[in-house]
């Protein structure tokens, strides 16, 4: 039997785990398996619901009415042809046959929407942001890294000691008591860092290929951390998907919680207001102050990065893109540097972050095994 098949991500509803598939198209289903053949499930094509279909470089999003938790990433380039054999139903927004629960969840809704709006404005969902349990905020936090972040992370011991030594250095000024997970992720292409739901913090080692020195790391972690301990993450994506998220959070769709986040870009496309970013400058100062490392660094790397923007204006090209996100996700550099330099003091000794063996550790975390 002949068949058209190719690769796609695939959630089971069960797990917060996503898998990758073979996806083959029969002629009047499609086959999901994994590669060592341990899972296999047939979607009839009759019964498959978009979602959302592809927008580049996002995939197209599908579940299937028996089990509404599943979900199957299919990239844009393979969209043509699983499109084609799918009939008109299986993109129709709202169907008869819809789940009650489902019916009275947007119900319930559009009460929500209608009470916050008229009645409390837009801060309603970001003040409801500290309501959200711990354990499901980490799992927020874990489920939109899984699904945005594919790049390997950079594990090499002495280098994660450096890095986690830096951390818990950090963390001992912050007053909210959430576990915290740093990680380095592989891509020197990228220019970034990202704060996530649940207390994950994530640097791209394009950050660790730039900067001079550690100060400018912990600067950067700092920055991060402060997000963290204001609880930006969260109240973003209430101020955001407040509606969406808490239809989910109704209901306790880990599947449809995923991809929440994956409406909203995925956190590392998630902007901060003005005020959230200042915060974060102000607040990141002051841990690296009681860190006793120089705050000095974040301010360096700032001007590195605002030097770095002459030359990314007029290019196309991949790696100039890349750069441009930490623009794009952390913007005002400017207006940033001159606040925080007025916080800088010229007369205090700092000790180094890092010695110099450790900050070589750091700086070589993806590339070495030791």
């Amino acid at each position: 039997m002949s068949f058209i098949s190719f690769e796609a991500r695939f959630f089971d509803g069960e797990t917060a785990k996503p898998h990758q598939v073979d996806v083959e198209l029969y002629a009047a289903c499609l086959r999901i398996r994994t590669a060592d053949n341990s899972f296999t499930k047939d979607w009839l094509y009759k019964e498959i619901k978009v979602l959302e279909q592809p927008v580049p470089p996002q995939p197209a999003r599908l579940t299937v009415h028996r089990n509404t938790g599943m979900r199957l990433y299919v990239e844009p380039k393979y969209w043509p042809v699983l499109k084609s054999k799918l009939p008109r139903t299986a993109f129709r927004k709202i169907t008869l046959s819809m789940h009650w629960k489902f019916l009275s969840g947007y119900a319930g809704l559009a009460m929500v929407f209608i009470f916050g709006v008229v009645f409390i404005g837009p801060k309603l969902f970001e003040q409801v942001s500290g309501l959200i349990p711990q354990s499901v905020e980490t799992k927020m936090g874990k489920m939109v890294l899984e699904s945005s972040i594919s790049n390997p992370i950079c594990t090499a011991p002495k280098g994660q000691a450096a890095l986690e030594k830096m951390a818990h250095n950090l963390k001992q000024g912050m007053t909210r008591d959430i576990p915290l997970n740093v990680r380095i992720v592989s891509d020197d292409e990228t220019l970034n860092a990202l704060a996530a739901p649940g207390g994950y913090l994530v640097i791209f080692s394009g950050i660790l290929k730039h900067a001079d020195a550690a100060e400018e790391v912990a600067g950067v972690l700092a920055h991060e951390m402060a997000h963290i301990e204001m609880n930006h993450p969260m109240k973003s994506l209430m101020r955001n998907l407040g509606v969406t998220f808490m239809l989910q959070m109704m209901f306790g769709d880990a599947g449809a919680i995923s991809n929440t986040a994956q409406f909203a870009g995925i956190i590392n496309q998630l902007h901060y207001s003005r005020e959230d970013e200042l915060e974060a400058d102000s607040v990141g100062h002051t841990l690296l102050e009681k860190a006793n490392i120089d705050p000095s660094g974040l301010t360096v790397f700032f001007e590195r990065l605002k030097q770095m923007e002459a030359k990314i204006n007029g290019h196309s090209n991949t790696q100039w893109a890349n750069f441009s996100k930490y623009f794009s996700t952390h913007p005002l550099i400017e207006q940033r540097i001159n606040k925080l330099r007025k916080n800088e003091s010229n007369s205090i000794a700092y000790p180094k972050a890092l010695d110099a063996a450790e900050w070589q550790a750091l700086k070589n975390i993806c590339s070495e095994s030791d």
